[in-house]
C-alpha cells in the first residue's frame, strides 16, 4: 500500500490561463518539502471559450477524476482533501455536486479553497441544485478565502475555520521597449461583458471626443465569436479603431512585455465571478498606476494603497476622468502612484508570501 500522504490537491492548471488555473499551479509545481502531497490535475477546458459550457468529454473526463481520486484514496490513503470550487454557474456547480458527493468520504479533513466570488449568492437562488450544492460544500475542516467578503464561503457553507489568504505570484521584469509617446493603458485578461471591454471601447469614445491622446492594449481570449462581433460592431460605431489594439492571448515574455511597455493598467470589471485578479497584481508589480472597479475583491486588492482609482462600475465618463488625469499626470501623480503600487505588491503579494501561508494551513490541518 506504501506511506500514506498527508494531502491530496486537486485543481485546474493552464491551459486556459484564467487567475484560479496561475495560482492552483504555484501550489502543483511547489516542493513542499514535509508535506506529503498527492497531485490530481482537473482538465475540462483548455481555452477560455470553453470554461463553464457542457459537453460530453467533460462529462467523461468528471467521471475519469473520480476513478482517479478513488484510486489514490485506496493507495496513498491522505487524510486531507484540497478542493477549489466552482465559479457561480449551473454546469460548474452540478460538477461539484457530482464529485463531492462521490469523493469526499474518502478524506477524514476537508479543505475548501474559494477563487471565484459570488458562489454562496448562487446557491442560495439556485433551487434544487442549490440544496444540493449546499450539503456537498457544507462542514469543511478549513474554508481558504483570498479576500473578505460580504457574503463569506465558509461562514455561508458552515466551515469549521475559515482564514484568508491573499494570492500572490512571482512576476518577471522586463525592461520597456516601447518609447516614450502617447500614454498607454493595458487591460489584460477574458475578453467578455463582465470583464468590461464594452466599457473599455465607450470610455476610448469619450477620451476621442474629449481630444485626450491615449493608446489602449487589450490582451485576451474572446469568450465567443458573437461577443467578439459586438465588440468589433462598438468599435466602429464609437469611431476607436486607432485607438484601441486588439492583440489576442499572450503569455511568458510576450505578455510581460506588454506591462514593460504600458503606461497604466485599465480594468473596468463587473465580472459576476471576480474575487482577486491576478492582472492587478501583475499590475503592481510593474508599478503600473491602475484605474479598476468598486467591484468584489478589487477594492481589499488596491483601493486603499494609494497605487489606484476605483470608479463605479459601467461608468465610461468617470473611467475616461481618472484615465485622463493619468495622461495629463499633474504634479507628478503617476510616480507617486507607481511607488505605492511596487510598495503594495512586496509587501503582500508575492509568491513567497503566498505559498508560505498555504503550507502554513496544510501543517496546521494536518497535525490538528
Amino acid at each position: 500500500m506504501g506511506d500514506r500522504s498527508d494531502i491530496l490537491l486537486v485543481g485546474q492548471t493552464p491551459p486556459p490561463y484564467h487567475g484560479q488555473a496561475v495560482v492552483t499551479a504555484m501550489l502543483f509545481d511547489h516542493r513542499w518539502e514535509d508535506l506529503r502531497v498527492e497531485l490530481l490535475r482537473m482538465a475540462y477546458s483548455d481555452s477560455i471559450g470553453a470554461v463553464g459550457k457542457v459537453s460530453l468529454g467533460k462529462v467523461f473526463h468528471l467521471l475519469g477524476l473520480v476513478l482517479k481520486t478513488w484510486k489514490i484514496a485506496l493507495l496513498r490513503r491522505p487524510a486531507i482533501l484540497y478542493y477549489l470550487p466552482a465559479s457561480a454557474n449551473r454546469a460548474p456547480v452540478a460538477r461539484d455536486v457530482i464529485y463531492l458527493a462521490l469523493v469526499r468520504w474518502c478524506f477524514r479533513k476537508k479543505i475548501f479553497h474559494y477563487h471565484a466570488g459570488g458562489l454562496p449568492e448562487y446557491v442560495e437562488s439556485a433551487g434544487w441544485l442549490g440544496a444540493l450544492a449546499r450539503r456537498v460544500y457544507r462542514g469543511a475542516d478549513l474554508s481558504i478565502e483570498i479576500c473578505p467578503t460580504e457574503h463569506s464561503p465558509g461562514e455561508s457553507f458552515a466551515a469549521k475555520r475559515t482564514v484568508i489568504v491573499p494570492n500572490g505570484l512571482d512576476v518577471t521584469r522586463l525592461p520597456r521597449q516601447r518609447p516614450a509617446g502617447v500614454p498607454r493603458a493595458l487591460f489584460i485578461g477574458s475578453l467578455s461583458e463582465g470583464k468590461g471591454v464594452l466599457e473599455l471601447i465607450r470610455t476610448a469614445g469619450v477620451l476621442r471626443r474629449r481630444g485626450c491622446a491615449i493608446q489602449f492594449q487589450v490582451v485576451g481570449g474572446w469568450s465567443s465569436p458573437e461577443f467578439e462581433a459586438e465588440v468589433e460592431a462598438l468599435v466602429q460605431s464609437e469611431r476607436v479603431g486607432e485607438m484601441v489594439n486588439f492583440t489576442g492571448v499572450l503569455a511568458g515574455d510576450a505578455k510581460w512585455q506588454q506591462y514593460a511597455d504600458a503606461d497604466f493598467f485599465f480594468f473596468p470589471s463587473h465580472y459576476g465571478a471576480e474575487n482577486f485578479p491576478l492582472v492587478l497584481i501583475e499590475a503592481l508589480a510593474y508599478g503600473l498606476p491602475i484605474v479598476s472597479t468598486r467591484w468584489r475583491g478589487i477594492p481589499q486588492l488596491v483601493g486603499d494603497r494609494g497605487a489606484a482609482t476605483l470608479c463605479e462600475v459601467k461608468s465610461p465618463d468617470q473611467f475616461a476622468d481618472a484615465l485622463e488625469a493619468l495622461c495629463a499626470d499633474e504634479g507628478g501623480v503617476r510616480g507617486r502612484m507607481a511607488t505605492a503600487a511596487v510598495e503594495t505588491y512586496l509587501g503582500r503579494f508575492t509568491e513567497e508570501k503566498f505559498v508560505e501561508a498555504m503550507a502554513r494551513c496544510f501543517r496546521e490541518l494536518r497535525d490538528a
